[in-house]
């Protein structure tokens, strides 16, 4: 099982972005230390209240320059915000940067005022996800090519670096509706889930993927990353408590800004029903929080339930918790949750 540590680059409460980007980056000088397989990295704009994470790829290359083993993946850059032949430019050069220790993790994203703020349409988004991964496959894969799209025409460009990693970097998709799953299998590429969803409602989905990917004729096993807050401590008291407030904190969060671009009331309505969700019910659904013996244990659920090959570990869910505790927490999930699955 692949080990990640997802991170947002968190402000956190009475902290300046600098001091954001310093405990983040020591985070991952953290992570490595501790034999982490991967960082993830986020992609947020225009939430000064949240991150300073708005460029992944420029701190995908400077990981890349700090470390010396760990890989860095995105998670996700949000492909339709942006020039596709950019994105195929950068990726490229942050494969090489790291001698092939990169993931190009890519998605739509739910949260609209990113799209807001770029003038772009979210109806858009899927047409123009699809039509930029289109893009950048045919980027890395020949030596010159032309394009005509709905949003996107090139004629006659090069580009160049071509990727590090050949015929390029593990390209993962994070997919969650349910036509999502069978269009990313018949592609073929790994995908990020997240555990939120029901047990029985995520098996049936993961299974659509994989028989979409086996008819695509697409072999070997499937590559499935579980991605889900994670909070290791000595007690499960401890575990539950501590992480509280930072990840109630995160739910209630989420919920204020998608429930502004709600579809419907009936929509806004299940939202605002999730933003009140109970700490116990959390617990139980959302979050992986509990000693090491009992974070093992949910993690090979995991791997039975749903064919999990790696776990994409939101280690500070919210942001708020401390950062003595956090590196305590990777400490025990390095020490005593890790060399069960190796």
């Amino acid at each position: 099982m692949n080990f990640g540590m997802f991170t947002d680059f968190h402000i956190g409460e009475n902290r300046t972005q600098a001091e954001a980007f310093d405990e983040s980056f020591a985070q991952i000088a953290d992570a490595e230390a501790m034999g982490f397989d991967t960082v993830w990295l986020a992609e947020h704009h225009f939430s000064p209240e949240r991150a300073v994470l708005a460029s992944p790829m420029v701190i995908a290359s400077a990981i890349a320059a700090r470390t010396e083993r760990i890989r860095t993946g995105l998670a996700v850059q949000v492909l339709p915000l942006t020039n596709p032949l950019r994105v195929a430019e950068e990726a490229a050069t942050v494969d090489h940067i790291s001698k092939g220790r990169f993931e190009f993790g890519i998605g739509r994203s739910g949260l609209t005022k990113y799209y807001q703020g770029y003038n772009i349409p979210y109806s858009e988004s899927r047409p123009r996800f699809l039509e930029a991964l289109d893009v950048i496959m045919q980027a890395w894969a020949q030596d010159q090519f032309s394009y005509e799209g709905q949003f996107h025409s090139y004629q006659d460009v090069a580009v160049v670096p071509k990727p590090y990693q050949q015929p390029y970097p593990p390209v993962r998709v994070a997919v969650a509706g349910e036509d999502t799953f069978p269009l990313i299998g018949k592609m073929g590429h790994p995908i990020f889930v997240s555990a939120n969803a029901g047990r029985d409602q995520l098996q049936s989905r993961i299974a659509s993927y994989e028989e979409a990917r086996a008819a695509a004729g697409h072999s070997g096993p499937a590559d499935i990353a579980v991605r889900i807050p994670v909070y290791a401590a000595e007690t499960t008291e401890r575990a539950h408590s501590e992480p509280e407030a930072s990840a109630m904190s995160a739910i209630q969060y989420a919920a204020s800004e998608l429930v502004k671009t709600a579809a419907s009331e009936e929509t806004a309505e299940r939202i605002r029903r999730t933003a009140n969700t109970p700490y116990s019910d959390v617990l139980q659904q959302r979050v992986v929080f509990g000693t090491p013996a009992e974070i093992v244990e949910r993690f090979r659920g995991f791997q039975e339930d749903f064919g999990a090959t790696g776990v994409v570990m939101e280690v500070n869910y919210g942001g708020r918790i401390p950062y003595d505790r956090v590196k305590n927490s990777l400490r025990l999930i390095s020490e005593e949750v890790m060399p069960h699955f190796k």
